[in-house]
């Protein structure tokens, strides 16, 4: 069984979010896009099971900005009329905020069928579709409606009131099945549990008298049965009457029965040891997690990082009465070596493909955590928006995605300022004409991609279109004149440059830009012994045929004695991209 689409709204700066999800979901993304707010909202409707930081109140700060700001703008656009009582209860309640979050469920035949027998949200189609949803909303508008008319006397300005124009004590939660309105029961709920490990755990195993991970502590807290409690309590049992019976002990709390004070045992009866027999949690929390004969803590940051990931994703692997165990993690990725980002990678793909009841939804840096025949899983995250690209982009466009052996998906996707080139010698020159630059910081990324770049320029705009990235392409003309015509029209984006050589490729570009000619035949004559290369045309025919090592000498020598005049073809890019 898994969780087959999510619907978050209003969940801090997740405005409206709608995507399809598969056994495993990578969420990628700039900083403070809201990845962490999706794996959080994923968890809220399965809160009985609470393992995460995650907790079922929300907050004033945990409601989207932008609804809150709709619900003040409708305030003060009708202030004198909720005033005066005379604003229509029907007309403000849309405008309240609220955070909601909705998960359905696709089963895989009757048995997975019997744990969400009760959340049917649909029998038109052939497959049965299932649904809960977790909502955080005001319990009665009218009464709110008369708060707020009372705060709004003798005022003229909201400014200085908003909290109190929307105060958290009118919300309330709950988890219902949309269709019916009824509330889920905890008893099916329990079915359905999730582990929540946040990015910050750079503190596990690193206490040297305990575990310090409260998600491990719990996990192995749930994996104790009555009788394995009971082994527990009885062998603490033992070590306290062997403690109680230590002759030592005896002598400083019962000191009256040998003490020379003749009426001391007047005063006092038999002293006695009780056990005070602590939480199972307490028990477990003063357990340490070893590595071989050393603790966990004498590992380097990243090692433990490493086992604390593979020891949840197999206790979880490994739990069978369950109909979902749910588990999101931020940044596996942290602290890890590469080598180990491959093996961790490695381990997630074996664990969920053999076990039906474990969804992970991950977020990441890393490219490593994208397997390019498994796009399907990627979920985009910008600006509190979400593109799954299994919705948005055709198979067609997912297999070109995923024969692209060079791209590093998440540098051509987030990178400030990136240049797409038809191949690696156009790669190799601009990357060394950038490092020559040596009185300017340079935040241009330069990746080779061939041909494609419409279909390529189609996913970059969905995640960078209200943003200030930019991106450049240089492309070969390739006498292509309707091909010119329909990339250049990208143009009329304002973070989007397209620009075409002017000759059939780059090459003959730079021959024939400036005084080049007459400076790149004797660099080619004398450094790589070139002949017959004395008009232009017989230069760039040669210079196309050649060898990649040919351009990466060139691409060395610029800036240096023999190309140091040599000038650049004028494409406009440079000055597109803020770089002289």
């Amino acid at each position: 069984m898994k969780i087959s689409n999510i619907k978050v709204k209003n969940y801090r700066n997740l405005k409206t979010v709608n995507i399809d999800t598969n056994e495993v979901v990578i969420f990628i993304g700039d900083n403070n896009s809201g990845k962490s707010n999706l794996l959080r909202a994923i968890t809220l409707p399965f809160l009985n099971h609470e393992i995460g930081a995650v907790n079922k109140n929300l907050g004033w700060q945990d409601i989207n900005n932008d609804a809150k700001n709709e619900y003040y703008a409708f305030i003060e656009s009708n202030l004198n009329e909720i005033k005066v009582g005379e604003c229509e209860l029907d007309h403000f309640i849309p405008k309240i905020p609220f955070v909601s979050v909705e998960v359905s469920f696709t089963p895989q035949g009757l048995a997975e069928e019997y744990y969400l027998r009760n959340w049917i949200s649909s029998l038109e189609t052939s497959t049965p579709s299932f649904t809960i949803k977790y909502e955080y909303a005001v319990e009665d508008p009218k009464d709110l409606l008369s708060h707020v008319s009372a705060v709004l006397q003798d005022t003229e300005s909201i400014e200085s009131l908003k909290m109190n124009l929307l105060p958290i004590e009118f919300y309330k939660y709950q988890t219902t099945i949309p269709t019916t309105n009824e509330k889920v029961s905890f008893t099916d709920l329990a079915y359905f549990k999730y582990n929540a490990l946040s990015a910050e755990r750079d503190d596990f195993s690193n206490k040297a008298s305990r575990l310090g991970s409260k998600s491990l502590v719990s996990l192995l807290h749930s994996k104790l049965g009555t009788d394995d409690k009971k082994k527990v309590e009885q062998s603490y049992q033992m070590f306290f009457n062997d403690l109680k019976n230590i002759s030592s002990l005896e002598e400083v709390f019962n000191w009256h029965e040998s003490s020379e004070l003749e009426n001391a045992k007047d005063f006092f009866e038999k002293i006695t040891l009780l056990p005070n027999i602590p939480t199972m949690n307490s028990l477990l929390n003063n357990v340490k997690l070893g590595y071989g004969d050393d603790y966990l803590n004498a590992q380097g940051l990243g090692y433990r990082n490493l086992i604390y990931l593979f020891v949840m994703l197999n206790s979880l692997s490994i739990e069978s009465d369950v109909a979902l165990n749910i588990l999101t993690i931020e940044e596996p990725e942290a602290h890890l070596s590469v080598s180990n980002e491959h093996l961790l990678a490695s381990f997630i793909n074996s664990t969920v493909g053999d076990n039906n009841q474990l969804q992970l939804f991950i977020s990441t840096h890393s490219s490593e955590f994208l397997n390019k025949l498994e796009l399907k899983n990627v979920a985009i995250v910008a600006e509190g928006s979400t593109y799954a690209l299994k919705q948005d982009l055709e198979d067609e466009q997912l297999d070109y995605l995923a024969k692209k052996p060079n791209l590093d998906f998440l540098k051509f996707l987030y990178s400030r300022n990136c240049i797409l080139v038809e191949g690696p010698t156009e790669e190799m020159l601009i990357k060394s004409y950038l490092s020559k630059q040596t009185d300017q910081l340079n935040d241009i990324e330069v990746i080779s991609l061939h041909k494609g770049f419409r279909k390529m320029l189609e996913i970059w705009i969905k995640v960078n279109q209200n943003s200030e990235h930019k991106i450049g392409i240089i492309r070969d003309f390739d006498n292509q004149p309707k091909a010119q015509e329909d990339h250049e029209a990208y143009n009329d984006y304002t973070n989007i440059y397209v620009a075409t050589t002017r000759e059939y490729t780059l090459e003959p570009e730079f021959v024939n830009t400036s005084n080049n000619f007459e400076k790149l035949k004797t660099y080619f004559t004398v450094k790589h012994g070139w002949k017959n290369i004395d008009t232009k045309e017989k230069l760039s025919d040669k210079w196309v045929n050649a060898k990649t090592d040919t351009m990466l000498h060139f691409c060395q020598d610029i800036g240096t004695n023999e190309l140091t005049d040599v000038v650049l073809p004028d494409l406009d890019l440079r000055q597109y991209l803020g770089h002289k």
